[in-house]
């Protein structure tokens, strides 16, 4: 079975999210790990934005969260995807 994900950023003062990553793999925990080091990649460059995730026809808005000093918490972001999408939760 093929998973398709994608990663967008809604950037500020624009309607439409951005295309920035996707792809085409064979199982959904690919989908997620693929997703999320998309993410944590575009949240290195991009800063703190509003990405949208979808992984599997399932559309995930995120806005990373801040660590104590102001930077993007790209730890706890790479954690992100993989808890909110988890069976057991």
């Amino acid at each position: 079975m093929d998973i398709i994900w994608t990663l967008g950023v809604l950037s500020a003062g624009v309607e439409n999210a951005q295309h920035l990553a996707g792809g085409i793999v064979t199982t959904q925990a690919e989908a997620i790990e693929a997703a999320s080091d998309a993410l944590v990649i575009a949240a290195m460059d991009r800063g703190r934005q509003e990405y949208r995730v979808c992984v599997a026809d399932t559309l995930i808005g995120v806005v990373p969260g801040l660590t104590e000093q102001g930077d993007v918490d790209l730890f706890g972001l790479a954690g992100a995807l993989p808890r909110i999408t988890s069976n057991g939760r």
